[in-house]
């Protein structure tokens, strides 16, 4: 497969976004953990109002490079 850098850096987005919001170091580093796969990714797209279901299927896309 070939690595998407746009839906990369669409993850990304939403982890300095929600650091932005909250102005926590930790909440951005683990945000990233495990290729957005932490508890944290998914508190932050909840919490800037984002779409879970569209979130959640980009990060199963790009966890499978």
């Amino acid at each position: 497969g070939i690595f998407d850098r746009e839906l990369f850096k669409k993850l990304d987005r939403v982890c300095d976004d929600c650091y932005n919001l909250y102005r926590k170091p930790y909440v951005a580093i683990d945000c990233r953990k495990d290729c957005f796969g932490t508890k944290t990714f998914g508190h932050c797209v909840e919490d800037l109002l984002l779409d879970q279901t569209h979130y959640k299927e980009i990060r199963d896309h790009i966890a499978l490079f």
